[in-house]
């Protein structure tokens, strides 16, 4: 390498290094941990329960979205819209879905992929802590990104060097050999219990923004029965009268 090089490479170094920026990945999730209210308060994102009202916006229907999660293996999403429910659950290495008031179906391979996906982005920084490892990192003009992939599954969580958030999610999957991805976007963070929690989502699929969601209740370190994660049939009525009037009024 010619001197002159080395010498701006060694500049670079020394000036991020007099900066106080960090060079390593754990360096980074240590700098992700103390902003999102430090490591004991952390651990109550192990369990959590979030409801979001969302708005679906290639339909222009509104609804709501509540996740049960005790990480790193359990997820259930239950997604209600005026006129249909669907209830996702991942249990470990089992996933199913249960639509309306049908009975609960093993959910495919692609879905299960899905689902798996969903959970990799709501990973807490002690979570990914836990899968150093398996992360690499990458990045810069103001953002890093740290990379995990888990079963043939991406995610690349986009941080903001300035704010020290997760600004971002970028999931990927391959869905009958095409490569899809996933992006949801974060914003209006704030303090809850402790914790630093975003309260908006905007979520992109292959570039096409499909749905808004706004933070309406979230419960850390909920008391989560193992049965929360059996798959179990929706309630007979799909329809919650009071549902459209919650989310738009």
């Amino acid at each position: 390498m010619p001197l002159r090089l080395i010498g701006i490479v060694l500049a670079l170094v020394c000036a991020a290094a007099a900066n106080g920026q960090p060079q390593t990945t754990g360096e980074v999730l240590e700098h992700l941990i103390a902003s999102y209210g430090g490591e004991e308060n952390l651990q109550k994102l192990d369990s959590m329960v979030q409801e979001w009202g969302l708005v679906a916006l290639t339909r222009n229907k509104h609804g709501s979205d509540k996740r049960s999660v005790r990480l790193p293996k359990q997820l259930k999403v239950e997604l209600t819209y005026p006129d249909k429910r669907e209830t996702r659950v991942l249990n470990g290495n089992s996933g199913y879905a249960i639509f309306d008031d049908r009975e609960p179906a093993a959910a495919s391979a692609m879905q299960t992929s899905a689902m798996r996906l969903q959970l990799m982005r709501l990973y807490s920084p002690l979570t990914l802590r836990d899968k150093i490892d398996e992360l690499t990192m990458s990045g810069g003009n103001g953002y890093l990104t740290l990379t995990l992939s888990e079963r043939g599954l991406q995610a690349d969580y986009i941080i903001s060097t300035e704010t020290w958030h997760i600004v971002k999610v970028v999931g990927r999957l391959s869905i009958n050999g095409a490569a899809m991805q996933f992006v949801t976007e974060y914003s209006e963070f704030s303090m809850v219990d402790g914790v630093l929690v975003h309260h908006r989502e905007n979520k992109f699929v292959g570039g096409m923004n499909t749905a808004s969601l706004f933070l309406k209740h979230i419960e850390v370190d909920a008391a989560l029965d193992d049965d929360e994660f059996e798959p179990r049939k929706n309630p007979a009525d799909p329809v919650i009268a009071a549902l459209q009037a919650a989310v738009t009024g």
